[in-house]
């Protein structure tokens, strides 16, 4: 059919234009969508500050946020930050004894296995200390393991930095297919004392000279030579966390340790 001479001839069909008005429609729907996450992540970060009492008495907020870096989360006290390495998600957060922020957060992990560790913050002299930082949590599986399951809950008791006592209540629990006399479950609590000068609690002292080879976050490694006491975490045989010069360590093969930590300068 031919149009009249002078008038526009009408290509756009009805299919056409339901096409038209399906494709207008999903991208109100995107907009709405990406507006619903805008908002939800502002929520939530608005959401991420915790107010504990300091140990001078006063009430300090403690901020996160999350870091575009290697570094996973930044938890922030007035002007000083604390830089969380490997950090994934916040899997459980809440304070014991109004001055201690305990955080359960996922690290990234990897194939057949999912870890958890424990940072416990206060602040005192407006800085931000690590009270402590251990793994609380370990899951494997695949393969010939089946329900193997490492767990600790953490629990302060005492009324003030001259009796505070935190208390680990650990579950291990190790079953395999292909070997089940080597399955077990154990139970234990293990208590640590707390350092009102350094504002950290520790399983013992121990005397430490030694060279590591420190490994960090960014691929480098340095050496460090100790010659001297240093506050101790143990929570199992394998594995122990030494607390040097305002930070922890976890131990690894050899000579190796791991910091997952850094303060801002």
């Amino acid at each position: 059919m031919q149009s009249s001479p002078g008038v526009p001839c009408n290509t756009t069909t009805f299919k056409d234009q339901l096409n038209i008005n399906d494709k207008s429609t999903v991208k109100k729907q995107k907009l709405l969508l990406l507006f619903i996450a805008a908002c939800a992540i502002w929520n939530s970060t608005k959401a991420q500050s915790y107010t504990i009492e300091s140990f001078e008495g006063t009430k300090v907020k403690i901020h996160f946020t999350r870091t575009s870096s290697w570094y996973g989360e930044a938890f922030s006290c007035l002007t000083d930050t604390l830089f969380l390495d490997d950090y994934g998600y916040a899997k459980e957060i809440h304070i014991l004894k109004r001055k201690f922020l305990v955080i359960g957060y996922y690290t990234r992990g990897g194939s057949g296995f999912q870890c958890r560790n424990t940072i416990i913050l206060s602040v005192k002299n407006n800085k931000i200390n690590a009270a402590i930082l251990v793994q609380s949590f370990g899951k494997s599986f695949g393969g010939d393991i089946d329900g193997s399951l490492y767990k600790v809950k953490f629990n302060i008791t005492g009324n003030d930095k001259s009796n505070f006592k935190l208390i680990a209540h650990i579950y291990d629990r190790h079953k395999s297919y292909a070997h089940p006399k080597t399955g077990y479950i154990k139970n234990k609590q293990v208590i640590f004392a707390f350092d009102p000068d350094q504002n950290i609690f520790y399983t013992a002292r121990k005397k430490i000279a030694e060279s590591f080879t420190i490994d960090g976050s960014g691929g480098e490694s340095e050496k460090l030579a100790i010659n001297e006491t240093l506050p101790v975490i143990c929570l199992d045989k394998n594995t122990y966390y030494y607390y040097i010069k305002g930070a922890w360590y976890q131990t690894g093969e050899g000579d190796r340790l791991f910091k997952s930590f850094y303060k801002n300068p």
